[in-house]
């Protein structure tokens, strides 16, 4: 009798456990894996990459598109700097001028090169005049110039 109840109690405690179903098992076949990359969300474009790079003053996002060497004026300071100094002359900008507004105002491309003219709003409400010029280097754009002015 005394095995009779604990057989009895070890099977009413494991039913406890089972979870309810309809019976039907749902399985989803995959046809390759160019299925699973077709959900992946588009990355962002070069325009709206540096629009929101300039937006929030992050230099190191747009020093990733700078080339090995970069022409870089900011306020009447030009020289050609490479990819690390351009990014810590940019980023001593960004500090001194905090950017709240950017709005691209005027663009254009000619065969793999292309050009981008912003305005710069600073928190201080100065106005700075953007310019951007950038290159194809197969698939992503490198900036060859970047000239930052007051406005």
């Amino acid at each position: 009798m005394r095995k009779f109840v604990i057989i009895l109690l070890l099977l009413v405690g494991t039913g406890a456990f089972a979870q309810p179903t309809s019976g039907d098992i749902i399985m989803v076949k995959l046809d390759s894996v160019d299925t699973l990359t077709s959900y992946v969300a588009p990355q962002p474009s070069f325009e709206a990459v540096i629009v929101n790079a300039f937006k929030t003053g992050n230099a190191a996002k747009i020093a990733l598109y700078f080339g090995d060497n970069v022409d870089l004026s900011i306020l009447g300071k030009a020289n050609l700097y490479s990819k690390s100094q351009a990014q810590q002359v940019l980023q001593h900008f960004f500090t001194e001028h905090k950017p709240k507004e950017f709005s691209i105002i005027h663009k254009g491309n000619a065969k793999s090169s292309q050009y981008f003219i912003g305005e710069l709003i600073s928190i201080a409400a100065k106005k700075y005049r953007v310019t951007i010029n950038s290159k194809a280097d197969g698939s992503k754009n490198t900036i060859t110039s970047l000239t930052i002015e007051a406005n």
